[in-house]
């Protein structure tokens, strides 16, 4: 009898086990992209969009991205930010609701990365798209640019209905 319910109970403690990491939302992700011999490395967790926690947004909330780190493996640029080899906490920080500005910090001077002193970052040329297609998780992508981006790799972060994307230009080889 005593062996039953403990099998029984054991039994059931597997099954909460599985069954939350069965419906657990979140997995890490890795983007790769290689563009003129510049290699850049994506890798973040994704999260549910929670639409009520956007709404609470105001200026100067950062946005951790799902605890997104940027590798670039050579010197590469963004608008007018020049941006060094190395590896990188992305953060988003918001002027508003619909107004976001992506920066990297260099991760060995980021401090707490969940909490990253962005004073040691660099604001990268950002655009932001609203009313885009509705995105239920999480989203961030390296893709080759088009039209006036065209020959660039763009780095993008997309949640609900916001896209948000920085073009950094590749040197010529």
């Amino acid at each position: 009898m005593k062996k039953r319910a403990r099998t029984g109970l054991m039994s059931c403690v597997v099954l909460l086990i599985a069954g939350s990491l069965l419906s657990h939302p979140h997995f890490r992700k890795l983007v790769i992209a290689s563009m003129k011999g510049l290699d850049f490395k994506l890798q973040y967790v994704t999260l549910p969009y929670n639409e009520s926690r956007l709404k609470e947004v105001t200026s100067g909330f950062v946005f951790q991205c799902g605890r997104a780190k940027l590798t670039v493996e050579g010197e590469t640029t963004s608008g007018d930010t020049k941006i060094a080899a190395g590896t990188y906490l992305l953060r988003a920080q918001a002027k508003s609701v619909d107004d976001w500005t992506l920066f990297l910090i260099p991760e060995g001077a980021a401090g707490d990365p969940a909490k990253p002193d962005l004073s040691k970052g660099m604001s990268l040329s950002t655009k932001v798209y609203t009313n885009q297609a509705d995105v239920a998780h999480l989203d961030l992508d390296l893709t080759g640019g088009h039209g006036p981006t065209e020959g660039k790799v763009l780095l993008s972060v997309a949640f609900g209905s916001r896209r948000l994307e920085t073009a950094f230009s590749v040197p010529p080889q």
